[in-house]
């Protein structure tokens, strides 16, 4: 199985600077090693990219990209299409967006996708420096087998 990870990072610039935009994952490689936990109301949310068991997707957003609006219910249908397969995951991932702006997205456009809010870059900058959105799919092994930039392509 396949491991989609998401990041926003190409269409929209927002804040980026206009330097060198630099790629740090290509495909072929290893995803970046990391994890993340959340505590929404007493219920623990962790994913780390050292469980990963099949199909995973990964996404790396801002709702304030038009890119990443317009990619957002996208990747909501891929993900209510696949959840239910043993052993996918998929997760969103903000950059520089706090938990309270992304919870209103979510509910306003009924989007289902896990996300966990980051307002800074931390994760993003495993992957690449600049624009969003960005999506890596890999698989179970954790090798890189497909990169969409700007736009998320479901074939």
């Amino acid at each position: 199985m396949t491991a989609l990870l998401l990041l926003s990072a190409v269409g929209c610039s927002l804040n980026d600077d206009e330097e060198e935009q630099t790629e740090r994952i290509k495909v072929g490689d290893r995803v970046p090693s990391f994890s993340l936990t959340v505590d929404k109301g007493g219920q623990v949310r962790t994913f780390s990219t050292a469980k990963l068991t099949g199909e995973t997707v990964i996404v790396f957003f801002n709702t304030t990209c038009p890119d990443c609006q317009r990619d957002l219910p996208l990747l909501n249908d891929y993900y209510l299409k696949h959840k239910d397969e043993e052993g996918f995951q998929m997760v969103a991932i903000s950059r520089e967006e706090g938990d309270a702006s992304v919870a209103a997205y979510w509910e306003a456009n009924h989007l289902q996708i896990p996300y966990f809010a980051q307002t800074d870059r931390r994760i993003y900058n495993l992957f690449a420096t600049s624009i969003i959105p960005r999506v890596y799919f890999c698989g179970a092994d954790g090798i890189v087998t497909r990169i969409c930039i700007e736009k998320f392509d479901v074939e």
